[in-house]
């Protein structure tokens, strides 16, 4: 059952995490709207802001998943939260991010989709092509929702390893990162994987078998940065 304090950590983890986001998202959107009325090369279609994003969200929880033991989960231990609760709470807060992060690109796309139609674009958008492989919006945010949240946990899996165990054992984390990251397009970017000796493209599977996959690693990694932050020494 999740605490008062636990609650407490995760509203003022998810309240920073939005406010570096609000600069994310406004650089982004930014770069999106320069390629389309600047640099869009042609009448070819340019992605929506959401396929345009995706990637780059990656990358961002990603980063703030490395400066998790160090930004956020040391500095509420120090000020007196256990470590259960500094756990707890973080968890949530980036449950609660990666959705905040899945919503904001498919606004942005379906806010775009409508403005095409008003023709006020110099070039095509192609909104709906992210929607394809996985059969509806419905399906693409949760398949976002579920990446965006892996990088979390991949990047505090990096960051715990160096912060717990310093820098030698910390390379060994990045190897274990780079596992996930492979187990996570093997299941989500067909062709696009690096675990060449799995037998077939998942995408060949029901979707929510795939998403049955997904929420499995995640738990595993859930359950892994449980037991490596238990005890894990406070530095000052």
């Amino acid at each position: 059952m999740t605490s008062t304090r636990s609650m407490k950590v995760a509203t003022a983890v998810f309240k920073e995490m939005i406010r570096w986001s609000l600069w994310f998202f406004s650089i982004l959107l930014a770069i999106h709207l320069i390629r389309v009325f600047w640099l869009n090369g042609g009448p070819a279609p340019i992605e929506g802001f959401f396929t345009f994003s995706q990637y780059s969200t990656s990358i961002f929880t990603l980063v703030l998943g490395i400066m998790t033991a160090y930004t956020f989960m040391g500095r509420h231990i120090q000020q007196g939260v256990s470590r259960r609760d500094s756990f707890f709470g973080i968890s949530l807060a980036a449950t609660g991010f990666a959705l905040f992060l899945t919503v904001v690109p498919l606004a942005i796309n379906g806010l775009q989709h409508l403005l095409a139609k008003a023709s006020i674009f110099p070039v095509a958008l192609d909104t709906a092509v992210v929607f394809e492989s996985t059969a509806g919006a419905a399906a693409a945010a949760i398949g976002l929702f579920l990446n965006v949240l892996t990088y979390f946990f991949a990047g505090w899996l990096i960051s715990i390893g160096y912060y717990r165990f310093r820098w030698i054992a910390g390379f060994g984390f990045i190897a274990l990162s780079f596992i996930v990251f492979g187990l996570n397009d093997y299941l989500w970017k067909p062709g696009n994987y690096t675990l060449d000796w799995l037998p077939y493209e998942p995408l060949e599977m029901d979707f929510w078998l795939i998403v049955l996959g997904s929420v499995a690693m995640l738990l595993v990694l859930f359950l892994v940065m449980r037991l490596l932050t238990k005890r894990v020494p406070i530095k000052m």
